[in-house]
Formats: structure tokens, sequence, C-alpha cells
């Protein structure tokens, strides 16, 4: 029997975060108990946000978080990319890792939510699907998780599903636990996985027929209820 497609991209976004892809990012590390973990390292030197790889970096997508302004910034086709706070004046930015993969971002790439901690999701296309990044803005620096996250049915988002003021990722994906190949991954039923922000799977909801029965595709939009015990 084959290996899905979505688990072997998994298993190599993994490998490539083990090899470094997140080096310059700051880790969430896995502690008990809710919420957004306190980092246990310190913050990672602030690169410049004047120019992204080759080029001068331009304002891909912004958005205001409690305030405060998010910026994606890229180069001009979206292989580099930096993300910022505050805006212009600001001078720290943290560095995207999902581009080392080959994603190129789009101005759809940066999705945040309020909380205690602003969160922003940086996302992009990859192999027929879409890989995600989760960055905290926490005490004046980006905080990143050790983990990207892979949809092979192109959706990952955030969205407070437990509604304790803390965001969730939402990821999109195909039930393919039992087919045997790639092909007939993509035709299998989909389903949304819940993870918090340190990676840990909360729940899935059912399997839908099309991504579109899921609520608000493709920026899905969940409740603790929709959630039962992931196959």
């Amino acid at each position: 029997m084959s290996v899905p497609r979505p688990v072997l991209v998994t298993a190599l976004l993994a490998a490539l975060v083990t090899v470094g892809a997140l080096v310059t990012a700051f880790v969430l590390r896995p502690e008990a108990g809710g919420g957004i973990p306190e980092p246990s390292v310190d913050a990672a030197e602030s690169v410049g946000a004047a120019d992204c790889g080759a080029e001068p970096c331009q304002v891909l997508a912004s958005t205001e978080v409690g305030g405060l302004r998010m910026e994606l910034l890229a180069d001009g086709n979206g292989g580099t990319g930096r993300l910022r706070a505050g805006g212009s004046a600001a001078g720290i930015v943290a560095e995207t890792a999902i581009t080392a993969m080959g994603v190129q971002l789009t101005s759809d790439s940066l999705d945040c939510v309020a909380a205690a901690d602003p969160v922003c999701l940086v996302r992009g296309p990859l192999d027929g699907g879409m890989v995600g990044e989760v960055q905290v803005w926490r005490d004046g620096s980006w905080r990143a998780a050790e983990r990207p996250y892979f949809s092979d049915a192109g959706s990952i988002g955030l969205d407070d599903v437990a509604g304790d003021g803390a965001p969730e990722v939402i990821v999109v994906r195909h039930e393919c636990s039992q087919v045997e190949s790639a092909t007939a991954c993509q035709e299998a039923p989909v389903l949304a996985e819940v993870l918090d922000l340190r990676g840990a799977l909360l729940g899935c909801t059912y399997q839908y027929e099309s991504p579109d029965e899921l609520r608000g595709w493709p920026e899905v939009r969940l409740r603790e209820s929709d959630l039962r015990e992931c196959p």
C-alpha cells in the first residue's frame, strides 16, 4: 500500500524544520496548561526590513489587530517574506520560514487574529495544497511555532474554536487512511482538524464529500461542538 501524499508532504515539512527552516524563529515549546506557552529561549535577532532577498521589500498584505498594524512584506515574486508589526517605523521583523520550502506568498497569505498576544498565520500554496506557519507577537518581537502545517485541500486558518480567547489552527485535509494512492486521496472525503498553538490536536469535524460543506469555506469557522475524535 502506497503512502498517501499528505503524509509524505507532512513528513517532508517536518524534516525541513528539523534541519533548520525555522532556525531564525523564536520557538514556542510545549508546556502543560492552556493558552500560548511561555518561551524558554531568547528572541531571535531582528532581520533587516529594507530588503527581501535581493530586492527591496514591498507590503504584500496588511491588517489591523488590536490597534496594531500587521504587515506581510515580500519581494516581487513572493519568494522571500518578512512579518512586521507596527508599520514602517518598526525595526523588528521576522523572516518567514515557509518560503524556504518553495512557497510563494500572495496577497491572501496573511491571516491575523486578536488575542492577549496577537497571532498571525502566514500561508501559501505548495504541491497542490497549502502550507502555513504561525507567529505570535509578544513583548515587542515575533515568536514562531516550531512546526508548519500542511493542507492538501488548500485551507489553513485561525479561529477561536474553543471560545477561550486564544485562536486555534484549522487545517482542512482529505481523510486518506483507507486509500491506496495519491490520486484516490484527492477524491477522498474532507474534514477539518483543529490544533492549539503548540500543535496539539484538539479534534476533527465530521467528514464531508466536498470542502465547501464546511462552514465558512474557504475560511472555515468552527465551534467546539463541531469537534469529535479524529479518524
